[in-house]
């Protein structure tokens, strides 16, 4: 990826998702000043997850029109609009449907994460997916960190948590201009052309229920070529459902987390954003170098790192009995947060393989993180009061328990190594990955 890719890529995520730093402390706050009641405001982020299932479709147009970018900036231009129109607004449901849009989990930034995904997957060298993820995803929490920490200092000299919303549009205005400099560079369009890159080879396509490469295994309907053939991928399906478990596990977390520290462990309110920054950091310490490492020795293990860390970070939660625990515990959850974000969208562009269809792999995951991210603090909504906090979070530890033994028993590797086709497709002449070695009258000339 090219240095202006790389500005107009990971800086438009940046800016975006840095709005987040305002939404997760601030937003329900500013919702209860508008007089949206309790239940009211869990309407809100339940619509706000649900109607982030639209990225799916755009997500499949985008890669069916080949227009990623258009789509992108169509979103972060509605995003901008939202924000600037949330201050001012007036009226509950004006004011809940804004908020619907402008969630973390809603569609406008639920499409940008998935297509930003995507953009960078088309954008990277095949053998590098999963890093480049990693790379991208690296910024999520800087930014998020970044304008926790600013519109902290802010509500403090002005009691009012709307005044950080024109910051935030600055940011989401910067976000569009930088999405401007993306640009889709010649070589990207001559890979697809290449054998592998798209479509498996034609050796693997035939003969057998499934198709190997190394020590990966596909089925033979996916080197056949046909587009829905994916759709019949068991494996494939296993991993929705431990993907959905996964953040139906994790994201009731969010709405009682808080509540149980501060009402159960004694913890005060200043403590509390804590709490929020120590997962952040994790996240932030963990995707670059997991991204790299998965690109080495495969995602599978990984994953499952990945999703025991949640299981564990649930049970301790659980078990914890100070507001310093859970602190420390709050590291697992970055850790584990950090892992799904790279492994989950590198694992289902694998499986996919084909890069005209990175846009429908990449909202296939987002799909899953909002519709559990639903049905989680649905499902806890309904027993929290009667089981309380602590048993409540250990049937959740469960949950993600049951989602950890799906990974292990049902979910392939699925990394390509030591296969021919994804070295040949870096050897364009021109390409900044090209090498001398491969030149016409080398030793080790391409065949």
């Amino acid at each position: 990826m090219d240095l202006r890719n790389k500005v107009g890529l990971y800086g438009s995520y940046f800016l975006c998702m840095a709005g987040i730093g305002f939404i997760l402390p601030y937003l329900p706050v500013y919702l209860r000043e508008q007089g949206l009641s309790d239940s009211a405001i869990g309407l809100v982020w339940m619509a706000a997850a649900l109607s982030a299932l639209i990225q799916f479709p755009l997500g499949v147009w985008s890669d069916r029109l080949r227009a990623r970018k258009p789509i992108l900036l169509v979103a972060l231009v509605v995003l901008a609009l939202v924000t600037y129109l949330l201050r001012d607004a007036a009226g509950v449901v004006w004011v809940g449907f804004l908020a619907v849009m402008f969630a973390e989990n809603g569609p406008c930034r639920a499409t940008v994460e998935s297509l930003a995904g995507a953009e960078a997957v088309h954008l990277a060298p095949p053998n590098r997916i999963a890093a480049t993820l990693g790379a991208l995803r690296f910024w999520r929490p800087i930014g998020v960190m970044a304008v926790a920490l600013i519109g902290r200092e802010i509500v403090k000299n002005t009691g009012d948590p709307s005044s950080v919303l024109p910051l935030i549009v600055a940011l989401q205005a910067a976000a569009i201009l930088a999405a401007l400099l993306i640009h889709e560079p010649v070589s990207a369009n001559r890979q697809r052309e290449l054998p592998g890159h798209g479509e498996y080879p034609a050796a693997h396509a035939a003969g057998s229920p499934s198709s190997s490469l190394g020590d990966v295994e596909y089925p033979a309907a996916h080197a056949a070529g046909s587009p829905g053939a994916v759709w019949r991928d068991g494996s494939l399906w296993a991993f929705v459902v431990a993907m959905v478990l996964f953040h139906a596990a994790a994201a009731p977390g969010g709405a009682y987390l808080g509540l149980f520290v501060h009402r159960d462990l004694g913890a005060n309110k200043d403590f509390l954003p804590y709490l929020f920054i120590a997962m952040m950091v994790a996240w932030m310490l963990v995707v670059r170098p997991v991204g790299k490492l998965a690109d080495r020795v495969g995602r599978k293990p990984l994953l499952l790192l990945g999703w025991s860390a949640m299981t564990l970070r649930l049970a301790l939660i659980a078990l914890a009995q100070s507001p310093e625990q859970i602190l420390f515990v709050q590291v697992l959850d970055g850790f584990a947060q950090g892992l799904f974000g790279v492994l989950a969208a590198a694992w289902v562009t694998d499986r996919f393989a084909d890069a005209r269809r990175a846009g429908e792999a990449q909202v296939l995951v987002g799909s899953c993180l909002v519709l559990g991210s639903a049905l989680g603090p649905l499902a806890a909504g309904l027993f929290v009061e009667t089981l309380g906090y602590r048993a409540m979070f250990g049937l959740l530890a469960t949950t993600a328990g049951l989602a950890t033994l799906m990974v292990l028993f049902f979910v392939p590797e699925t990394l390509m190594r030591n296969t021919v086709p994804t070295n040949r497709q870096l050897a364009l002449p021109g390409d900044d990955n090209y090498s001398a070695a491969y030149a016409v009258g080398s030793p080790r000339e391409m065949p």
